[in-house]
């Protein structure tokens, strides 16, 4: 039986059409994922893509640009999509290169608002 978190990412990754996804902690720590590909390694995916974001934040507070709600990389195969929860966790969404990000950002702020209320923010 899936944990609430895993549920949420679960439906997450059926609903925007991505890979997999990560929940994780302010210290870069896994709390949660789900993957439709065994061979997605989503703890050190999501592990490298918290460093980007932190890296993001940081340069943004420094420019008094306000808090990032969200970063999307793209590579030649896929698309990462990083997006901030409150509590300094962080949701990554990998998917494939075709894939509609914008879908997968709406569906992503869909599950993040879940996430918060089973954090109770």
């Amino acid at each position: 039986m899936e944990m609430p978190f895993e549920a949420i990412l679960h439906e997450l990754t059926e609903r925007s059409g991505a890979s997999g996804a990560v929940l994780l902690g302010a210290d870069g720590d896994m709390v949660a994922s789900f993957t439709a590909s065994p061979a997605l390694e989503m703890d050190l995916i999501g592990a490298h893509h918290g460093v980007i974001l932190n890296i993001v934040r940081d340069a943004a507070e420094r420019l008094d640009e306000g808090p990032v709600k969200a970063i999307s990389i793209t590579t030649g195969a896929s698309r990462i999509t990083v997006c901030s929860l409150k509590e300094d966790l962080c949701l990554v969404l990998v998917m494939k290169r075709q894939a509609q990000p914008g879908k997968a950002l709406m569906e992503s702020r869909r599950a993040i608002v879940r996430i918060e209320k089973e954090l109770g923010c």
